[in-house]
């Protein structure tokens, strides 16, 4: 069995490989994937696993697992736009602090500062870094914190001890500045590497999360397919109530124009129902008794009353969510390969930093220390792994998001990366690519009458109508600027078409079965004419 999980306290790949690896560990754990892009964590496991052990794994890592809340989406939604509000301040302030930095450091660099000027940047710089590094660079010094605990190295670590270890250099140097001059060079500090890699990473970070929160974008559109309320007769009575309390064997009310709220089956009326939404059908389909429904799908015309049959996630469009979730937390087989990558990378960079250092102090000679402190920084900062472990989860995200809008159902993030192999793609019938809306493509009149008088004619007759064919036609009217007929004792026959007076004679407009039904031949035999059209997936 399958069960997902929200994962707090992730920052980079080098994280989701530690989770993974503790939640394997547990016995009856058959696999674990964790997502970095959604926080999520999905482990296939026998029945008997205990989530508290699964718990206990976790938290002896520095992470915490959470049940979850909330569907994906809405988890990445709101979980990222709460990380990209509580970064939005700190951010405004590394960017002016970042700015501020930048320009005394050009300043010092392009023109020797006067005396006074010079002291007060002396001042000024360490008050921007302590700032930076205790109040912004909170989360990095945290991530020291969690080294220290757990043993346990990740991007936060890396920014923590390249900040600090610049910060308290210069702390020093500030501190003991009289006591050390005769020893090593104090006027220059590296207050600035603390404030512009805090200030440009925290920059990034909020991009990271603004970027995040977009990617459930579209499935936060198909649950907003849903209707929000039904109709439901009970007791005799028909009472408004919200989707989630209909029960499966409810009798539902549906009237024109409304959404279908659930799926189920027409015990009574009929209809016609505009399924491209799931099927990706142009053309409506017609609805009796007994016929089924699919929630959020629309009732184009008529009223009928159906019974529940599927209610919640038991929906059509519930699975196709649930679908598009499930691929979005999975995982490529790049993907797998930069976790474990970043996992090893993280030590390998602290050792390449210390090893720098220690370079440095050997062969470096009289400024060996400076130089070395420098490149061990710039290691620790240029090194961090964040866009390894991020990029693939994202672009998985995204990929599929957009492919679901576009009525693609991608069955998982595998069969993604597989995608760019295929060179031919075979359809199984005519018509099965549509736009998801029917338009008129081809007028062909009989005898004497031209395209524009039978446009007109179908115009004026299908102005009262609520079938999506009729919106085809007046479309393909107004673009000719078409005007229409007067027509009373306008009728809606339901299956068949529209019926009218115009003028002082009767018209009707229909499918073929209503033209066999009022015996006429004359157009029946335009049907014949048209067949050729069936063959380009064209309806007539």
């Amino acid at each position: 069995m399958k069960k997902t999980y929200d994962i707090k306290g992730m920052h980079c790949a080098s994280c989701v490989y530690v989770v993974e690896k503790a939640l394997k560990s547990v016995t009856g754990v058959n696999s674990a994937v964790v997502n970095l892009a959604t926080n999520k964590a999905t482990v296939d496991c026998t029945a008997e696993v205990n989530e508290l052990h699964l718990h206990e794994a976790v938290s002896r890592t520095g992470y915490e697992l959470v049940a979850p809340t909330m569907p994906i989406s809405e988890h990445v939604h709101s979980h990222s736009q709460m990380e990209s509000n509580g970064l939005r301040e700190d951010t405004i302030m590394s960017i002016v602090l970042t700015i501020l930095s930048i320009a005394i450091m050009g300043v010092d660099l392009l023109l020797p500062l006067n005396l006074p000027a010079k002291e007060f940047s002396h001042h000024l710089m360490p008050l921007m870094a302590t700032y930076m590094m205790f109040v912004v660079g909170r989360p990095y010094l945290a991530g020291i914190g969690r080294f220290i605990k757990y043993k346990r190295a990740d991007m936060d670590t890396l920014v923590g001890i390249g900040t600090l270890v610049a910060y308290l250099y210069s702390f020093i140097l500030s501190a003991f500045e009289l006591q050390l001059q005769k020893y090593i060079d104090t006027e220059h500090t590296y207050y600035e590497i603390t404030v512009i890699v805090i200030g440009l990473i925290t920059l990034g970070k909020y991009l990271e999360a603004r970027a995040k929160s977009h990617t459930s974008t579209a499935i936060r559109k198909l649950i907003g397919l849903q209707a929000k309320t039904a109709r439901v007769i009970r007791d005799g009575k028909e009472v408004d109530i919200p989707i989630e309390e209909v029960l499966v064997g409810d009798l539902i009310r549906v009237r024109a124009g409304e959404k279908v709220p659930v799926d189920g089956v027409i015990v009574e009326g009929g209809s016609v129902v505009d399924e491209s939404l799931v099927t990706g059908e142009s053309m409506p389909a017609d609805k009796v008794i007994g016929s089924h429904v699919i929630g959020a799908t629309i009732n184009k015309s008529g009223s009928f009353i159906m019974k529940a049959t599927k209610v919640g996630a038991d929906t059509m469009l519930s699975t196709i969510i649930q679908l598009i979730e499930r691929a979005q937390g999975s995982k490529a087989p790049i993907q797998r390969m930069a976790d474990v990558v970043s996992s090893y990378f993280v030590p390998s960079v602290l050792f390449v930093a210390v090893l720098t250092l220690l370079g440095w102090l050997t062969f470096g000679g009289t400024n060996g220390f400076v130089y070395g402190l420098y490149s061990m920084i710039s290691v620790l900062i240029i090194a961090c792994p964040c866009a390894m472990g991020l990029a693939t989860p994202t672009a998985v995200m995204v990929g599929t998001g957009k492919a679901a809008e576009n009525g693609i159902l991608i069955k998982d993030a595998y069969s993604l990366e597989l995608a760019h192999k295929v060179n031919t793609i075979v359809f199984d019938k005519t018509g099965t690519l549509t736009r998801g809306e029917p338009a008129v493509t081809d007028i062909i009149p009989n005898g004497k009458a031209t395209a524009n008088s039978v446009l007109k004619l179908a115009m004026s007759l299908e102005k009262g109508s609520e079938h999506s064919l009729a919106d085809a036609i007046l479309k393909k009217a107004e673009s000719k600027k078409i005007q229409p007929h007067a027509v009373s004792r306008f009728k809606a026959l339901v299956g068949y078409g529209v019926e009218g007076i115009v003028g002082k004679h009767k018209a009707m407009l229909g499918n073929k079965r209503l033209m066999g039904q009022k015996r006429m031949w004359t157009i029946v035999r335009y049907f014949l004419r048209s067949s050729a059209s069936k063959s380009k997936g064209k309806q007539s």
